[in-house]
């Protein structure tokens, strides 16, 4: 809306409106002739029976529709155009006529004035003969320019009132054609025989909701609000029903903030939150991905920052963002809004002064947040490595997700931020060019370390939900041809890895294979940690080493290629078999480090004098990591034991995942037409009891595991 100068013609062009109204009718009428012509063709139809014309009669039924709905809103466009135009030009006639007359008012003041000053004058000439008449002379001119300044504010006034008729009217034609530019509403009003008489009422009555909501916030800001106005609210809100023409007028019109300041800081009944959700997605479905995202970006970013004044209103936010909704209409807010949402989330947890009390005041909004993120996975991989971030922004990103968490855990356990990660990996191993594997291959690099360091997801007390786990084990999936690389690179003390992408590197020296997809460069210390965090239960452990076995499967494949002679066989299977050891050595790392924990507890209680069988309660892990081992006698025997379990089933898994390529190898060669003894020859240093395999499969699975030395020792 423009700004009109005091006292000069009201803008604005009336034939403007006029020529848009004559487009919008001309446009109607022509639509108005479609949709009879289509109607004539249906007909037409009807005599006809066939697969072809139930098609055809289906299409030209959907667009009689579609042209039905476009002329109604275009008629009614017309009209308020018309009206509005009609309106314009006597507003604006008024406006000019209070200019006249103010401009003549204000002559007669300076008239008026003019002659005051004269008649002063002429009183101060004695032999002037109308000497005598000075006084009422000036009194008669003052009398005029008062009466004159009456009809300046007069006019002034007339001027005012066109002013704010024609911002007035602007508003109201506004608000009946900002309504109608909202297709999926004015097709639902139609469909349900609304009309669009009904759909303006309803319209209106959702901007007098936002227009509640704004005198409530602002109410409750100035100390002002007055007992039972949150119950009027809530009951306003309750009043609204499931009805999206009035909740998108709604969410138009009002902002997170306001609605946090007029809801309070108490829990909001979730049949409320349940609405506001449903109203939301709403206006979220025909609204900009700009306009999503900026929405999705306030709902977390107006949440006050002191947890006093936090209350519930994070839950509010969390159920506003829940991508799942009841049966209303629609059922999921767009991606858009999500990334709006995390974007503002990672701005929170930067800012944050007291990281572990807004964590878990947050916990619901991060797992509807995550949820959303991942339910669309190249959207969950945009917000995590945008397309041109910078290594540290990905970092930080990550850090932000995967290093945080609340002292006792996300309320889901954690599966909807590992969803996350899940997702985001997905998204870029399944895009075509390098880019977006890239990005992905640096995201898990980066958020191995995030996951285990202090405070991260899986650095917790408290148990790893198997779904967790599950989400884990398939982000890893794609790069476990990387696992003994690792081990490899950082033998003996390693340093923390930095993140970093390694590309595609060769699958086994000379073999001229690459891995399918860009690799990241692994922390293969934080790698075990990830991969004993998420293995504490036999389900969880079925994950990874289920995602081991389907990596083992696709490896073995390459040895049915021809062009794979007897020596690349061996160099694949072994590069392969190694990267399987390392993994299933650290799903059973946690079992030795929980041993060697459980001595080194036991030791200390010894070396105190007391009974560590009966003792009632063991001191924390962390005590038995600051250099106090070498001061206790030697362990009891857990590790011992351990070790002796964990080294008892390395045969037995070394057969597990060499046995698919001697498969393999066995049909490809007997196809090529080998002798039985040659093929037998070539496969038996495939087998486990190969030294090579053996060896392959037993370095990493040891070192993971921990049966040793201990990773870093």
């Amino acid at each position: 809306m423009t700004t009109d100068r005091p006292f000069e013609p009201l803008s604005g062009s009336p034939a403007s409106l006029e020529e848009l109204a004559g487009a919008a009718a001309r446009a109607a009428s022509a639509l108005s002739a479609l949709r009879a012509d289509l109607i004539v063709l249906d007909r037409s139809m009807m005599r006809h029976r066939s697969g072809a014309v139930d098609a055809a009669r289906e299409a030209v039924t959907a667009l009689i529709g579609r042209g039905s709905l476009c002329y109604q809103v275009l008629r009614e466009s017309a009209r308020v155009l018309t009206g509005r135009a009609a309106a314009l030009e006597g507003e604006q006639r008024d406006a000019l006529d209070a200019i006249e007359r103010r401009t003549a008012a204000t002559e007669r003041v300076r008239r008026a004035e003019a002659d005051e000053d004269a008649a002063w004058l002429l009183a101060l000439d004695p032999v002037d003969p109308q000497h005598v008449e000075a006084g009422r002379l000036a009194a008669a001119a003052r009398a005029r320019r008062d009466a004159a300044l009456g009809d300046v504010a007069e006019a002034e006034a007339r001027w005012h009132r066109a002013r704010d008729a024609k911002e007035a009217g602007s508003r109201r034609a506004a608000r009946r054609l900002d309504g109608l530019g909202h297709v999926e509403a004015v097709r639902w009003a139609v469909s349900a025989g609304v009309g669009l008489t009904g759909f303006r009422d309803r319209w209106a009555d959702g901007a007098q909701l936002a227009a509640r909501v704004d005198a409530a916030a602002r109410a409750a800001r100035s100390g002002t609000a007055r007992d039972g106005a949150l119950d009027e609210l809530v009951a306003a809100l309750r009043a609204t029903g499931d009805d999206p023409v009035r909740w998108t007028a709604f969410w138009e019109g009002t902002t997170p903030a306001d609605l946090y300041a007029a809801l309070g800081v108490g829990v909001t009944d979730p049949d409320v939150v349940e609405l506001l959700a449903a109203g939301l997605a709403a206006w979220a479905e025909h609204a900009g991905p700009a306009e999503q995202h900026a929405l999705g970006h306030a709902l977390v970013a107006d949440l006050p920052r002191a947890a006093v004044e936090l209350g519930g209103r994070a839950d509010l936010a969390a159920g506003l963002l829940a991508p799942a909704l009841p049966a209303t209409l629609p059922a999921t807010l767009p991606a858009a809004v999500h990334a709006g949402a995390a974007e503002a989330l990672v701005e929170r947890r930067t800012t944050s002064r007291d990281s572990h009390a807004d964590t878990t005041a947050t916990g619901a909004l991060t797992v509807a947040v995550a949820q959303g993120l991942a339910a669309d996975p190249p959207a969950a991989l945009d917000h995590l490595v945008p397309p041109d971030a910078t290594d540290d922004t990905a970092g930080h990103r990550a850090r932000a997700w995967f290093g945080v968490a609340p002292p006792d855990g996300w309320p889901d356990g954690g599966t909807a931020v590992a969803g996350l990660l899940a997702a985001a990996v997905a998204a870029g191993v399944r895009t075509e060019g390098r880019e977006g594997r890239h990005r992905a291959a640096f995201l898990s690099s980066a958020a191995t370390g995030q996951l285990v360091a202090p405070g991260g997801l899986l650095a917790g007390r408290y148990p790893v939900d198997d779904t967790t786990g599950a989400r884990i084990a398939a982000a890893y999936a794609p790069f476990l041809v990387s696992a003994s690389d690792a081990a490899e690179r950082q033998a003996g003390v390693p340093p923390p890895r930095e993140p970093g992408v390694r590309d595609r590197p060769e699958l086994a020296e000379g073999t001229g294979r690459f891995a399918a997809v860009v690799q990241p460069d692994l922390d293969v210390l934080a790698l075990r940690d990830v991969v004993a965090a998420t293995s504490t239960t036999e389900t969880s452990a079925g994950y990874w080493l289920s995602a081991v076995d389907d990596y083992v499967a696709g490896a073995a494949t390459t040895l049915a290629d021809p062009a794979v002679d007897d020596a690349d066989a061996e160099a694949l299977a072994r590069a392969a078999v190694r990267d399987a050891g390392v993994v299933v050595g650290a799903v059973r790392s946690r079992e030795i480090a929980v041993a060697r924990q459980q001595d080194a507890s036991d030791g200390l209680f010894v070396a105190l004098g007391l009974d560590a069988l009966t003792a009632t309660a063991r001191l924390a892990p962390t005590m038995v990591t600051t250099g106090m081992r070498g001061l206790l006698p030697p362990p009891p025997g857990a590790l011992p034991a351990a070790r002796e379990r964990v080294l008892a089933d390395e045969d037995v898994l070394c057969e597990r995942f060499t046995t698919p390529f001697v498969r393999e190898r066995r049909q490809h060669l007997t196809a090529a037409g080998r002798s039985p003894a040659e093929v037998e020859d070539a496969v038996a240093r495939l087998r486990p009891e190969s030294a090579d395999m053996s060896a392959a499969f037993g370095t990493g699975y040891t070192l993971a595991a921990g049966v040793g030395r201990q990773l870093g020792e």
